[in-house]
């Protein structure tokens, strides 16, 4: 079998799961329904014996069979293959804020995304979406979610546990980043990156001294300078995260160092800010222009990659038209494989994969588009 044949049969079998997921629901709520009433609540209960399953178990299934089915637009593109059970169930957790009315017209835009991007990418574009078409919803949402914070701690083996914090976006950047300040300021050692930032969390957690200088937090924060003199709120985007309601980071704005970085009106792609070793402006431009890593579907922030010359160097060309970030892992495919990638003159980045397809990485403009 050809290796694109073997390539089709793949995206086929994977779509069948998540026609198999909509069939499992459709009919697990036929049965949900053909309950009594008060037997309704117990649903979880009747899953235990057929499916051989926990009643927490029992439990999710329901409420997952219930929310697909309540999103037919939803269930419909999940059977088609369009979407996965994750994307499905993102979707609608994103529109779940909304009204009936702003569901409608959220729904499909969402699906469509999705269908041609990963999750995280998907997730992202529905926050800002959501966003956009009601930020007083998802200004209250938000709200709801940051009443739910916690600390938990689940046992794990071998004398280990994992301790998980849940707290808002914007908390949760900044304290991973001086973590990961503290952790590489380190004296090199037989630890890798993961295991210092492990051991600086406990210090910090414990109030232990740690033996690194902690530096100044830094969070990248993206927003109009509209918002800044109070014409808008629009979303303001968290790098490594997306966006978030403009309200929520009022204070850190007013009180933060900026950067301007101009933008196309029409695209809303950066624009404007030669040696092998890009300059800090090249960097700070491509980072802004380029978010993440540009492999399809990896989601490095941008700042984390190498910035990889698409062309091979020459001594003339490294330039903000020919250098794009890629994580270090895609970077070594790109050189070391069969994978190649080019460079757009629209500023789109297209990779070829060893069965000679061709993919090509979207533009993820930093600011809305004028609307003109």
């Amino acid at each position: 079998m050809a290796p694109a044949d073997i390539e089709d049969d793949v995206v086929a079998a994977y779509a069948a799961i998540g026609k198999a997921v909509a069939v499992f629901a459709s009919i697990l709520m036929k049965l949900y329904n053909d309950l009594d009433p008060q037997v309704q609540q117990y649903a979880g209960d009747v899953l235990m014996p057929l499916l051989h399953v926990s009643q927490v178990k029992g439990n999710k299934l329901i409420d997952r069979a219930m929310s697909l089915v309540e999103h037919p637009v939803v269930l419909e593109a999940l059977s088609e293959g369009r979407i996965d059970e994750g994307k499905a169930l993102m979707i609608i957790d994103q529109v779940s804020v909304l009204d009936t009315a702003n569901q409608a017209i959220a729904e499909p835009v969402l699906i469509n995304h999705a269908a041609t991007h990963n999750y995280t990418a998907s997730q992202r574009y529905a926050r800002r979406y959501v966003l956009k078409l009601d930020a007083e919803a998802a200004l209250r949402r938000h709200e709801e979610k940051r009443k739910q914070r916690l600390v938990e701690k689940f046992n794990l083996d071998d004398g280990m546990c994992s301790l998980r914090v849940v707290l808002p976006a914007l908390d949760a950047a900044l304290a991973f980043d001086r973590i990961d300040r503290i952790a590489r300021a380190l004296p090199k050692d037989d630890r890798t990156l993961d295991q210092k930032r492990s051991d600086v969390a406990a210090d910090l957690l414990m109030g232990k001294d740690t033996p690194a200088p902690q530096g100044e937090v830094c969070v990248n924060l993206t927003m109009p300078i509209t918002n800044i003199l109070g014409l808008t709120t629009d979303p303001v985007m968290l790098a490594g995260y997306g966006p978030l309601p403009a309200e929520i980071v009022a204070d850190v704005a007013a009180n933060g160092i900026w950067k301007r970085i101009l933008t196309d009106p029409v695209s809303g792609m950066a624009e404007h800010i030669t040696t092998y070793r890009p300059t800090p402006a090249q960097r700070e431009l491509i980072n802004a222009r380029y978010p993440t890593c540009t492999m399809v579907g990896c989601n490095q922030p941008a700042h984390r990659c190498d910035l990889d010359h698409c062309c091979p160097f020459d001594g003339t060309n490294t330039t903000v038209q020919n250098l794009r970030p890629k994580c270090r892992h895609h970077h070594r495919m790109k050189t070391h494989s069969s994978w190649t990638c080019e460079n757009r003159a629209d500023g789109t980045h297209a990779w070829t994969t060893p069965s000679g397809k061709v993919i090509e990485t979207e533009l993820e403009p930093i600011a809305d588009p004028a609307p003109f």
